[in-house]
């Protein structure tokens, strides 16, 4: 059995889509030879909820707490008219005079001296084989690069968003921005493999690193766990229910077009719809959530232990999920699992189109096709309801169980070089470190 490290800025019970990849790879991987150590803040980045279950579904894994402040700390009063921290979570910061425009890489970057030194303290009693960054937040990153570095072992990047090119980077000073690009580059060149749920959201940061220097390159989508399925009843939905479990970053108003469609082929409908959203939403998507066509009703449930959440979506006629950019949320693999129809809205039919496009149940319609929206909320709403089942072969490539497999086969990769020598990694210490305030 080899010893892992696993830096991410949040863990259980912390309850979020950002936290549950390092959860459940911290639960499977000691199924493939890999005994995890996870480090975390002592507490949760603000505004996340907690499901004490997903610390139960952990509990034999050491978890090394540290003190993790916050530069929003001093900045949160900028985010004016939001009513809670809840609500300030979805709102991007933009604007170079921005205090997070001046914050390499991240607003979690006081982190670092706490993570590192807590770290190598207890280093001279553990083993690590091998650290891995869990990023968002970039910080992360920075943190196990270190580590690694004092270490001589090597470390792993998992990129579950991108980190220069991310949908709400803030809009920084070109210089500070060429800067910060450089240090992707030099971290991404330092690692011994690099892990994407996408291949596009680190083809940027390749692209600036010499082919024979560029460590290769895993993609290894997230996944749903067969444990939070099995036993759960679905909840009981009227009909016909249309479900959204999870953050609502934007408007829902392409399926109120859509609705409004469906509304005219089937009149009988009027009354029988109901949207149920599961969990946060952002206040830019509140004004419309609250404003459908008539006949339809919306129940906002705020967030819910995971469980729950998959009650909803076993319980639901039609699961919505929306393309963010060129980004599959996550709880696509989720719905795939739940074995209910899906609607999936599309902006440019990246890697969602090739997860769904073989699905049967999958329905795939771009974001300006209303119409063509209706036609199927109307269908499937004039239909009986179909039943669920077993989860297909495809489909259960994307179990928890398996996505922890694939890693470890890269973690042993990387422990175990086939062809390739480790790069060299440098480590920064906290004196040099090179973050702009």
């Amino acid at each position: 059995m080899r010893n892992v490290l696993i830096v991410a800025r949040n863990f259980a019970p912390a309850s979020h889509v950002s936290v549950e990849r390092a959860t459940k790879l911290a639960k499977y991987l000691p199924q493939f030879g890999w005994c995890p150590t996870v480090l975390t803040g002592q507490k949760a980045t603000v505004g996340l909820a907690e499901d004490p279950d997903l610390l139960a579904q952990v509990a034999g894994v050491e978890v090394i707490r540290t003190r993790a402040p916050e530069f929003s700390m001093f900045y949160g009063g900028l985010a004016k008219g939001s009513r809670s921290p809840l609500k300030r979570r979805g709102v991007p910061r933009r604007g170079v005079f921005h205090p997070k425009a001046w914050l390499v890489p991240d607003s979690q970057v006081l982190w670092y001296p706490f993570a590192v030194r807590a770290a190598m303290r207890r280093a001279r009693t553990a083993r690590w084989h091998a650290v891995v960054a869990m990023s968002f937040p970039p910080t992360a990153i920075l943190i196990a690069h270190a580590i690694a570095g004092r270490l001589k072992v090597p470390y792993v990047i998992d990129f579950r968003d991108s980190w220069t090119a991310y949908h709400h980077a803030p809009r920084r000073p070109a210089p500070l921005a060429e800067y910060e690009r450089r240090l992707e580059a030099r971290m991404i060149r330092d690692a011994a493999a690099v892990v994407a749920v996408d291949g596009r959201i680190v083809e940027h940061a390749l692209a600036r690193i010499a082919p024979a220097d560029r460590p290769p390159l895993h993609v290894i989508q997230n996944g749903y766990d067969e444990d939070d399925f099995r036993g759960t009843a679905a909840a009981a939905l009227p009909p016909f229910s249309i479900v959204h479990t999870g953050q609502l970053r934007r408007s829902p108003r392409p399926l109120w077009e859509a609705v409004t469609h469906a509304l005219v082929l089937r009149p009988e409908l009027r009354g029988r719809l109901h949207f149920w959203q599961v969990g946060f939403a952002d206040e830019r998507a509140i004004p419309a959530l609250e404003t459908p066509p008539e006949g339809v009703t919306v129940h906002h449930v705020p967030s819910v232990p995971q469980r729950e959440a998959v009650s909803y979506m076993l319980g639901a006629d039609l699961l919505l999920v929306e393309e963010f950019g060129t980004i599959m949320p996550s709880k696509t693999l989720q719905y795939l699992r739940a074995a209910r129809p899906i609607l999936a809205f599309l902006d440019g039919g990246g890697v969602i189109r090739e997860v769904l496009r073989a699905e049967r149940q999958a329905y795939l319609v771009r974001r300006d096709e209303p119409a063509r929206g209706g036609a199927i909320i109307a269908s499937l709403a004039s239909a009986s309801r179909a039943s669920g089942g077993e989860p297909s072969a495809g489909v259960a490539a994307f179990s928890r169980r398996d996505v922890a497999r694939r890693f470890a086969e890269v973690l042993d990769s990387a422990c175990d070089p086939p062809d390739r020598a480790l790069p060299p990694v440098e480590p920064v210490g906290w004196r040099n470190y090179p973050v702009s305030f």
